[in-house]
């Protein structure tokens, strides 16, 4: 596929601090352009001045100004380390916006997802993927959904796993990471298979199921929009329920809607009671209490 390239179309400053925002734009086919933008940073004032030049230029269709905007909100959360040496690909329509920072090592793209755009982030690690490769500086910023062990770890030790299983495999990986918003993505050159890891939501309440983190989880499920009807029936259950669930060392399994989600009180390892909270097809909700029989004493 040949690939043309047009004479700069802004190198010139216009004022606003000091980015360097040089636009290029290139053909790939009858029915689609690629937007090049070369800057110092992905800041607020990056975003801005580019949009302008889309809008100038009819790059900025209902898709593209979609992907940008969700670019702009989530970006602005990221540390500036993981906003140089990076490169970020916006879909439009028929376009593709790219902005490259320095030399990059990560590389974004925004995408339509079935619930609207999605930032997928890529580390290309060479000619092995070992765990090393993960880098906490990857996940600058991210609230991983378990709080007793991140998707960094969960990760690395199943990456582990399949190194000592077959050493051989460390040259064809491709490691993928989905935990709430953080689609991330590890690669060699050719990979030939794909590791997956998806935590589910746990969290740990310390000693006790205490009222206060139990309505601060609701609420956040609620903001975040993965409170489905389900998931509330459950939540309302466990509410009304709640003296029914003050014991120590208890850990409380939650499943409707197709998501599982755990509340863990004391260790993380062994439980002596656990309770299944679960709905019907009603979405009535239902608990059931199962405690280990191996800590039953007979005389």
């Amino acid at each position: 596929m040949t690939m043309s390239e047009s004479p700069s179309l802004g190198g010139k400053d216009l004022g606003l601090r000091s980015t360097s925002l040089v636009g290029k734009t290139s053909s790939f086919s009858i029915m689609s352009e690629i937007k090049n933008f070369t800057v110092s940073c992905l800041d607020l004032e990056t975003f801005l001045l580019a949009r302008v030049k889309l809008r100038q230029e009819g790059f900025l269709d209902s898709n593209m100004k979609a992907s940008l905007d969700f670019a702009i909100q989530t970006l602005e959360k990221f540390p500036v380390s993981k906003r140089r040496d990076v490169s970020l690909t916006l879909e439009g329509d028929r376009q593709l916006v790219r902005f490259t920072a320095g030399n990059p090592v990560l590389l974004y793209m925004v995408r339509s997802g079935q619930k609207g755009p999605e930032l997928h982030q890529k580390v290309p690690v060479g000619p092995r993927l070992i765990p090393s490769c993960l880098s906490e500086s990857h996940f600058a910023g991210h609230c991983c959904r378990d709080e007793l062990e991140s998707c960094m770890n969960q990760a690395r030790r199943v990456l582990s796993a399949e190194i000592e299983s077959n050493p051989s495999s460390q040259s064809e990986l491709e490691l993928r990471i989905v935990c709430g918003e953080l689609r991330m993505t590890y690669a060699t050159q050719h990979p030939q298979r794909s590791l997956f890891v998806q935590p589910h939501r746990r969290v740990f309440f310390g000693k006790l199921l205490k009222l206060e983190k139990l309505l601060e989880t609701k609420t956040h499920l609620e903001r975040s929009g993965e409170m489905k009807e389900g998931l509330l029936a459950c939540f309302q259950h466990l509410l009304i329920n709640y003296s029914q669930f003050q014991e120590e060392n208890i850990r409380v399994v939650i499943q409707s809607d197709g998501e599982l989600m755990e509340l863990v009180c004391g260790r993380n390892d062994y439980h002596s009671t656990q309770h299944y909270i679960f709905t019907d097809g009603q979405n009535r909700a239902y608990s059931h209490r199962v405690q280990d029989m191996e800590l039953w004493e007979y005389e």
